[in-house]
């Protein structure tokens, strides 16, 4: 989840939702004996299920042939693993010419009432109600790049091409960290609500189709050790802090908690505490800055956004702060303001990869967003700092920087301690992200 660029007349960063620690906190957080994964995606995709993997918590393992039943009013099946069209009905695209928070949605989309879980309903109607908690997560530039579809007992989520951001994101890295967040705090509700789930990862032979999730009785009220019943509590408290942090330092048992909530096979948290390699980081951080900026397809694509009120603005403000954007070069200020803050941030967290794939990339997003609710419990604030993730020469120093390139950095962020955010970023309401 890449780290978006401020309103050109220095106004707040938007939102963008999502090391080496010292020598006597360091732990072995990455093998060392860990390669890098350079298989392209086309190749990934032949590859089919040594790409894909299945988690099941409560109820009966499906197979991948089995079909749960489709109950009285529930939506009509489809077969799992196709990619409905994702083009939305007529009347949602003359609603949009006219209601220009429709692309981002609002504040109220926050507004979610436990009490409104539909207990006697249907498998259906209980997944309708969990996607109003998945639709909470962070994303890239607030892109919100994620489509769901309900078929009876299953929650299918795809990407949604038309939010990718193919300057700042052209390998869809921050794109699947997107949608591995939204999954998990889908996962969470689930849970929460006692309800047992299998999880597919790139089901089918499109990679638009991230994950399918087949909800089940819980009958044994099973959890997954590493989702506390507490995390779920933390999904509408959550928010992206972009200020700068104090310099007071996180205990060394919160740092144990958040590696604790990332249990992926192959994948691992590094923490930067030493100032040497925060300073060599943030370096890469303004360097990369300057570079994004200097391009004037990535200030139109960021322009786009902001102009759309991606970031809680008002009509007024978002229109002027896109124009701003794109016709002015921040790059040198904001570069010094983003090196500052890295440079003095407590905590520098990277999560990495053994391999890097689609469905890593689902499972680092998933982690981050542990993390993240996580971190909201202790008083903690998270903000991603991915800008020398997107720049592929500045991606490559920066794994020389956090000890070597054995292990992927998917994702790069900012822990510490500050005034909490209020306001959340809008998000759009789960009838619009919805495929019928």
């Amino acid at each position: 989840m890449g780290e978006s660029a401020p309103i050109a007349d220095g106004g707040r960063r938007p939102a963008t939702d999502g090391g080496e620690s010292s020598d006597t906190e360091r732990e072995a957080s990455v093998d060392a004996d860990g390669g890098v994964d350079t298989t392209t995606e086309n190749e990934r995709e032949r590859m089919g299920d040594s790409q894909r993997g299945r988690e099941t918590v409560g109820g009966r393992p499906a197979g991948r042939g089995d079909q749960p039943a489709t109950k009285p009013g529930d939506a009509p099946s489809t077969k799992r693993g196709d990619v409905p069209s994702t083009r939305p009905p007529w009347r949602r695209q003359v609603a949009s010419r006219w209601s220009w928070r429709r692309k981002v949605g609002t504040t109220e989309a926050w507004n979610v009432s436990e009490a409104a879980f539909p207990r006697d309903g249907t498998m259906a109607e209980k997944a309708r109600h969990l996607l109003r908690y998945a639709v909470l997560a962070p994303s890239s530039h607030n892109s919100q790049p994620w489509l769901f579809l309900v078929d009876g007992d299953e929650i299918r989520l795809f990407a949604d091409h038309d939010r990718w951001l193919t300057v700042a994101d052209p390998n869809k890295r921050e794109m699947y960290l997107s949608l591995g967040a939204a999954l998990e705090n889908l996962l969470l509700a689930a849970e929460h609500f006692g309800l047992g789930h299998l999880v597919e990862y790139l089901p089918g032979s499109d990679s638009r189709h991230a994950a399918t999730v087949v909800l089940q009785d819980n009958e044994n009220n099973e959890r997954s050790r590493h989702r506390a019943p507490r995390l779920f509590d933390a999904i509408l408290r959550r928010r992206t802090n972009r200020g700068r942090y104090q310099e007071r330092p996180i205990p060394r048992r919160s740092l144990r908690a958040f590696r604790d909530v990332c249990v992926e096979d192959g994948l691992a948290v590094q923490f930067v505490t030493r100032a040497p390699t925060k300073q060599s980081v943030a370096e890469l951080v303004g360097r990369a800055d300057r570079r994004q900026f200097a391009d004037r397809a990535y200030r139109r694509e960021l322009g786009r956004w902001i102009g759309r009120g991606a970031f809680g603005d008002s009509w007024p403000e978002a229109k002027i702060g896109r124009l701003l954007m794109t016709y002015l070069n921040v790059g040198p200020r904001q570069a010094r303001k983003d090196a500052e803050l890295v440079r003095n941030t407590p905590v520098l967290a990277a999560l990495r990869t053994k391999r890097n794939g689609l469905r890593e990339q689902l499972q680092a997003g998933q982690a981050f967003e542990r993390v993240s609710l996580l971190a909201t419990l202790l008083g903690v604030q998270t903000h991603p700092t991915s800008a020398p993730l997107e720049v592929p020469s500045l991606r490559r120093e920066l794994q020389t920087q956090l000890d070597g390139p054995d292990w992927t950095v998917q994702h790069l962020f900012r822990l510490g301690y500050a005034r909490s955010v209020a306001t959340p970023s809008p998000r759009r309401s789960v009838e619009s992200v919805l495929l019928d």
